[in-house]
């Protein structure tokens, strides 16, 4: 083995590069030759000062570049790989060019209509709508009617029998009997109460017979209360009555 295949194994040999065998055949001849252990002791004492020398610290500026590059490196060999993959790649970057052009866009226009809410909602106070409802301006409105005779005349000119109609919560000091009644979105009477008094038979008549305008709310007809009331009992000739709709 020559001296100058020996020198060149050396570097070799200090990395551990070589094969077995032969790296006991360049151990040998090193130990035998002057001039090869000379440059071997040489090549130990280099690798010796080098790793004694302070390590610069890479910037983390570069580091991170480094790994942005290696990112991109592995992911471009990885869309590579098969045509599944290539389309994904595709359809990521264009996605992604999608997003960069719209970007300009998106913020000015969230921002229209932030402000286009919150004008709106400062001026919702100051608004107002006409409204048209029926019975008249009201949210609410009572039922309605009043009792009639056959003749057309209010029952009420020409006999004391006839019962009369107020409203629920109006006052019914002097009247005999007095009977609250639940009226229906149909005008119908459901329901009765004895406030007062007893259920005559012109009071149950009035409950049968008669039909009353619904009460509404918000314009739309619903059931609510009305009062009936009668005065005191006096023997007089009878009348048929409705409720005037």
């Amino acid at each position: 083995m020559s001296c100058d295949h020996v020198q060149q194994q050396i570097s070799a040999l200090i990395d551990r590069r070589i094969a077995d065998g032969e790296r006991e055949n360049v151990r040998a001849h090193i130990e035998s030759c002057s001039a090869c252990q000379a440059q071997w002791e040489s090549a130990l004492s280099l690798r010796s000062a080098l790793r004694g020398m302070a390590q610069t610290e890479v910037p983390a500026s570069l580091a991170a570049k480094l790994r942005v590059l290696a990112s991109h490196e592995r992911v471009r060999q990885l869309s590579r790989v098969s045509l599944p993959a290539r389309l994904r790649n595709f359809t990521a970057y264009a996605g992604l060019c999608f997003d960069n052009l719209m970007r300009p866009v998106a913020l000015p226009f969230a921002g229209g209509v932030l402000s286009a809410l919150l004008a709106f909602g400062l001026l919702v106070p100051t608004l107002s709508f006409p409204h048209n409802f029926v019975g008249g301006p009201t949210f609410f409105v009572e039922p309605a009617g009043s009792t009639v005779d056959l003749a057309g005349q209010t029952s009420e000119k020409i006999n004391i029998l006839a019962p009369r109609i107020q409203p629920v919560n109006s006052p019914y000091t002097g009247y005999t009997n007095v009977v609250d009644l639940t009226i229906d979105e149909n005008g119908k009477v459901v329901d009765w109460t004895v406030v007062s008094g007893r259920l005559t038979e012109e009071l149950n008549n009035l409950i049968v017979l008669s039909r009353f305008i619904p009460a509404t709310t918000f314009g739309l007809p619903t059931s609510g209360k009305i009062r009936a009331v009668q005065g005191p009992i006096i023997v007089g000739p009878s009348y048929s009555f409705t409720v005037r709709s």
